[in-house]
């Protein structure tokens, strides 16, 4: 799918008929959605570019994730977006300004492109070039990865609330931790691709003027704040983490313990029965009339003994 957004006195309009477009002069901007070949190379032929191709967005080494040219510039990051499998996966996104146009190429629905799309019909002024939309989609993004990070937050906190000496230790919940901790190394990590990408727009040559490079400074207050942030939720799950198989060291310590003592009150009463059961000739005891019950009476006051020293010494 192709979108095209051109700017005329009144608004800014939306073309999808490529085979019949031909004023390019008033074009703000190009968007690549799940393209197919044949529109790849009519956008080519039309607006004389070069597109990646998305293995090579993919596979794209990060000192030239940003390229600028006297004629283009060109930066490439990754957007996380949820699966099917309700996880988190990277979608590379290519970007391109030339003649104060903007190209987009991406091969997954974005929110933040949405998201722009509809400040464009609902604020046309705000919108005169490709530059203004191309920090439109990177404020958008920054948004949502704040609204990212804000969600892994509250469910951390779910999670520490969850944590406890009488709380349910299963697996689950250490899964449940591992996998926050993998989001939030997948957030930064984003976060952080997109950092380097605004540095190098807002070192630029002449592509941003003084406004458009002040949002860009200020983009990069929020990314550092993003990160700060997130480096803290991935202490704090590394700090439950920690805590969890310190709870289930304790439980597992408690139940050793419960056997043990256990064990150890029922030895005085297996070595007496040991005495008794030697049936030696010489055991006045054997031929008593209440010699079975003396027996009884005697291994049951030696646990009573036991549990006793053991309550004074403050080992229960």
């Amino acid at each position: 799918m192709i979108r095209i957004f051109q700017l005329d006195e009144t608004a800014v309009r939306k073309v999808k008929d490529l085979d019949s477009f031909s004023d390019t002069e008033h074009t703000l901007w190009v968007d690549l959605q799940n393209p197919s070949g044949q529109e790849i190379k009519s956008v080519e032929e039309k607006f004389d570019v070069d597109f990646l191709t998305q293995q090579e967005q993919s596979e794209i080494e990060s000192s030239s994730r940003y390229i600028e040219e006297d004629e283009y510039l060109i930066a490439n990051s990754n957007f996380l977006i949820p699966n099917k499998e309700h996880r988190y996966i990277n979608v590379p996104v290519s970007f391109m300004l030339k003649d104060d146009v903007l190209f987009t190429y991406r091969n997954a629905d974005l929110k933040s492109f949405a998201d722009t799309v509809k400040k464009i019909k609902s604020r046309r002024a705000s919108f005169s070039d490709g530059a203004q939309i191309l920090i439109n989609i990177f404020e958008s993004r920054i948004d949502y990865d704040a609204d990212l990070v804000e969600m892994v937050a509250q469910e951390v906190k779910a999670i520490n609330k969850q944590l406890d000496l009488d709380a349910q230790l299963d697996r689950e919940m250490l899964l449940k931790i591992n996998d926050y901790q993998e989001l939030t190394m997948s957030i930064r990590e984003n976060i952080v691709d997109k950092q380097r990408v605004i540095s190098s727009m807002i070192r630029s040559d002449g592509w941003f003027n003084d406004a458009e490079q002040l949002r860009l400074r200020t983009l990069i207050k929020d990314i550092n704040s993003l990160i700060d942030h997130t480096n803290f939720i991935f202490e704090r799950l590394e700090f439950l983490q920690d805590t969890f198989l310190g709870l289930v060291n304790l439980e597992q310590n408690r139940i050793i313990k419960i056997f043990t003592v256990v064990s150890i009150v029922f030895l005085p009463p297996t070595l007496i029965a040991s005495i008794y059961g030697m049936n030696f000739d010489i055991m006045p005891e054997l031929h008593m009339s209440f010699g079975y019950g003396f027996a009884l009476a005697l291994m049951f006051l030696s646990s009573l003994v036991t549990l006793y020293i053991f309550r004074k010494k403050k080992w229960l």
